[in-house]
């Protein structure tokens, strides 16, 4: 290669590197920008005691249906502002911040202007970019009036004064301001919500912000993509995430598994229903979250996630093949399950759960099957009188080989699922939850 082509291509390759710099630099500023921010819906320096009172207990509802205590409690406290709730991700583990008043650890300096901006852009004051586990992702669609509500909110919460804990995050993740580049790609516009007023929206419209927005259901139910976004074209199609399954929650494998509206409503006010009981993740949504919402609320989200299909027609439960694996199944099921949930899977009300009607023997992955079994579950007061008798773990009693007969067992008679699971795949689902 003589001296010209070498010089011409050192000009091409500066030509591209220059080329990557402005592109990156544009991706940057317009991934730290939290763009413009629509004007409060109230004038918060002349605003009368009723007013206040009215946007205190609006606050206090959008709080609730938010679910913000989920990931902005003690996990030793229990206090809901104080932060500290870990959120292990495959990037690193991120702690829930102070989100109470106080001015040193939270957030007693901000404005309702700057609640906005975190809230549904994903940025703090000082151009700080939030992880998006904060999931402004789906927030961005939070109307003005109810950012502004849970502002008076939280400014009127008596302040905690817990520092916050810093992020746990692998390298490159721990470079913050890459979060840009994120954002730049995958942040949604900060467009208002489509049906208005959510106030003011029909039911299946109230339904879908609830659910879609302030509830952020896709964040855990929705599968992601190659660069951990949430995959819309997947939306609420099932996703794992920490070490269990959050199931579809699409309306036709919502049917197929039983659900009907009424059962919905009552498995978010109470925590239980024919078709299982809220654990794992879900039972912080339960405590801090559905079981104070509306009622009407709660028949909105079911509506809305229903899209009018009817529950399944079921046949009635058949026993399974008898081969080898089902036969040592039953067995042990005979043997450590059906004194509480009887030999049918009948249950007992009000104390064990009915196995018949149960979905996670439905779900497509044994995965939650196989963690209960193995963990059990702790007595819990549930919501609204209703509560659950603990389940002892049977990780010590159990071999692979036997755990795997067990879920193929179950999974055949009360799942309608194939009975292949192996000793190989219940490894791989304790590695899973193990590793959260």
């Amino acid at each position: 290669m003589d001296k010209a082509q070498r010089s011409k291509l050192t000009r091409i390759a500066a030509g591209i590197a220059a080329a990557a710099v402005v592109v990156l630099g544009g991706m940057y500023i317009a991934g730290s920008s939290s763009g413009s921010v629509p004007p409060a819906t109230v004038d918060f320096a002349n605003i009368s005691a009723e007013q206040k009172q009215k946007l205190f207990d609006r606050g206090l509802q959008v709080f609730r249906a938010a679910d913000c205590a989920a990931c902005h409690s003690s996990p030793t406290t229990g206090a809901e502002l104080a932060g500290g709730m870990a959120m292990v991700t495959p990037m690193g583990t991120l702690y829930g911040t102070n989100i109470s008043p106080s001015r040193e650890h939270g957030i007693g300096k901000w404005s309702a202007d700057d609640l906005y901006r975190a809230v549904a852009r994903g940025m703090a004051p000082g151009r700080k970019n939030l992880y998006p586990a904060m999931p402004y992702a789906s927030y961005h669609d939070i109307t003005r009036a109810d950012v502004d509500a849970l502002w008076v909110w939280l400014q009127a919460q008596p302040a905690v004064e817990a520092p916050n804990r810093k992020p746990d995050m692998n390298f490159p993740f721990s470079v913050r301001p890459g979060l840009a580049l994120w954002n730049a790609l995958e942040r949604p516009s900060g467009e208002q919500h489509p049906g208005g007023a959510p106030e003011a929206a029909n039911s299946l419209d109230r339904g879908a912000y609830l659910v879609n927005t302030l509830g952020h259901c896709g964040e855990c139910h929705t599968p992601r993509t190659a660069s951990f976004a949430m995959d819309l074209k997947q939306s609420l199609a099932g996703n794992v995430i920490e070490g269990a399954y959050a199931p579809d929650l699409r309306p036709k494998s919502l049917a197929a598994r039983g659900w009907s509206e009424q059962d919905l409503v009552q498995f978010l006010r109470t925590g239980l229903s024919k078709q299982g009981v809220m654990t794992m993740g879900m039972f912080p949504v339960l405590q801090h979250s559905s079981s104070h919402m509306a009622e009407a609320d709660l028949k909105d989200m079911a509506a809305y996630l229903m899209q009018g299909e009817k529950p399944e027609s079921r046949p009635p439960v058949a026993e399974a093949p008898q081969t080898q694996v089902s036969a040592n199944g039953e067995r042990v099921y005979i043997g450590l399950c059906a004194g509480c949930h009887g030999v049918d899977g009948q249950g007992q009300p009000h104390s064990s759960l009915r196995l018949d009607t149960n979905t996670t023997a439905m779900f497509p992955t044994p995965l939650n099957l196989v963690r209960v079994i193995r963990e059990g579950l702790p007595e819990r007061d549930l919501a609204h009188g209703e509560r659950m008798q603990a389940m002892p773990g049977f990780a010590d009693q159990l071999s692979h080989e036997d755990m795997a007969d067990l879920v193929n067992y179950m999974r055949l008679r009360w799942g309608r699922q194939k009975g292949d699971v192996t000793p190989a795949q219940v490894a791989d689902v304790i590695r899973t939850a193990e590793s959260h």
